[in-house]
């Protein structure tokens, strides 16, 4: 997702408009890869201040990423604001705004887009509220079917050692 920026540069326009769309197959964030599964779509503008281009933009795209107790794939819509300065050099970053950086007259938003990702990923996604994940025991997911391995008669063989005695403690004679 290269974006020309070489009229801004040159003051033939103060104000670059973004509206397009395009298919990108990964964003890579904290050493995974999410695939996109819809084009990205960007909508926005770039003007240029006293101070610089300023970047106002919104991102909309969707990811698969995996339920956080079952593991089921999900398909997960995102939609953020991406708003900062652009700047030409690492040595030029704002301390108190956002910055980007972009090379020669030419700005990657694939780049700012994983940039911004990590802060607008949800932390935990889950296919339902209610899921109930995975049996510790059998692996079996228990929003599909029961868990066979817990039954009574085969308790004995998960009652931890160290709390044996705690078992009879409460049976009344």
């Amino acid at each position: 997702m290269i974006i020309s920026l070489e009229k801004l540069i040159k003051r033939e326009v103060d104000i670059l408009d973004l509206n397009f769309s395009q298919k990108i197959d990964s964003i890579n964030c904290c050493g995974k890869s999410y695939k996109v599964t819809s084009p990205v779509e960007l909508k926005g503008k770039i003007i240029k201040t006293g101070e610089g281009m300023y970047l106002d933009s919104e991102v909309k795209f969707s990811i698969l990423d995996y339920c956080s107790r079952c593991l089921k794939e999900l398909e997960i819509d995102l939609e953020y604001p991406i708003k900062g300065f652009l700047v030409k050099n690492e040595k030029d970053v704002l301390e108190d705004e956002d910055t980007y950086v972009y090379n020669g007259d030419e700005l990657d938003f694939k780049n700012i887009i994983e940039d911004t990702f990590v802060l607008n990923i949800p932390q935990k996604v889950l296919c339902d509220e209610d899921c109930k994940g995975l049996c510790p025991g059998c692996g079996v997911n228990l929003n599909e079917e029961e868990c066979k391995c817990h039954d009574d008669e085969n308790d004995e063989q998960f009652v931890d050692p160290r709390f044996a005695k705690l078992k009879d403690f409460f049976k009344n004679d």
